[in-house]
């Protein structure tokens, strides 16, 4: 499903579920940067230098290739790798798109309202968030994992849980201090979410696989961050 932007001076020809899946991407792992006194304009995806290696030069790297038709770059460094560009029009294509230049925490970002227009869309950029920012944990004793969402935006949050709730998946949050966290723990949902959403990063989607084939123990969980979490 494609439509037109409604925007002056689209930054790609249509809005479609690649795109919605980058912007989740972006609100992920992504920022935007712009030093106008200098001249400086950077887009920047990081993941962790093992991880996400794959997902990012296989998977992120084509895609942004294809939908904005410019040659985006990786730099690996000690312990990440990083996929960029300096190009002015990226970051003005992004804005167009609703994202805005700076820290996300302080701009207290959330999903742009367009993305709303169409449940393809919604499940697209849900994908990038978990894909990115999302974890896949193990549940104590049972054989299937939960899957979670960190975000110290509040915005961010509100719109993730408002997405879920669109598409019908109850979603929990963990109740200790730290960052916040948004859980899909119920074992249906789950087995949805696999099937409607799926994973595009080969790291969770492993994970999920893994983690879902035989129970952990209590001993297992611990040593591999289980949460205590509290349906809302």
């Amino acid at each position: 499903m494609q439509q037109t932007l409604s925007i002056k001076k689209p930054p790609v020809q249509r809005v479609s579920k690649d795109l919605a899946e980058v912007i989740g991407i972006v609100l992920g792992d992504g920022s935007l940067y712009v030093n106008k006194k200098h001249g400086v304009h950077q887009f920047v995806i990081t993941g962790h230098i093992v991880n996400d290696r794959k997902y990012i030069s296989k998977f992120v790297k084509p895609m942004l290739e294809k939908l904005f038709r410019r040659k985006f770059h990786i730099k690996l460094c000690k312990n990440v790798i990083r996929l960029y560009s300096q190009e002015k029009g990226v970051i003005l294509a992004f804005q167009r798109c609703g994202l805005l230049v700076g820290n996300k925490i302080k701009n207290n970002v959330c999903i742009p309202s367009w993305i709303f227009s169409s449940k393809e869309f919604i499940k697209a950029c849900i994908r990038g968030l978990i894909d990115t920012d999302g974890s896949v944990y193990p549940i104590t004793g049972r054989n299937y994992t939960y899957i979670s969402f960190k975000s110290a935006s509040e915005n961010l949050r509100n719109s993730f849980d408002r997405a879920m709730s669109i598409l019908g998946y109850k979603t929990s949050k963990w109740s200790k201090k730290g960052t916040p966290e948004i859980y899909i723990g119920n074992k249906r949902d789950l087995a949805k979410y696999n099937k409607e959403i799926g994973f595009n990063n080969p790291y969770h989607k492993h994970r999920f696989r893994l983690l879902s084939s035989s129970p952990v123990s209590g001993r297992q969980a611990r040593t591999k961050n289980t949460r205590i979490f509290t349906n809302r």
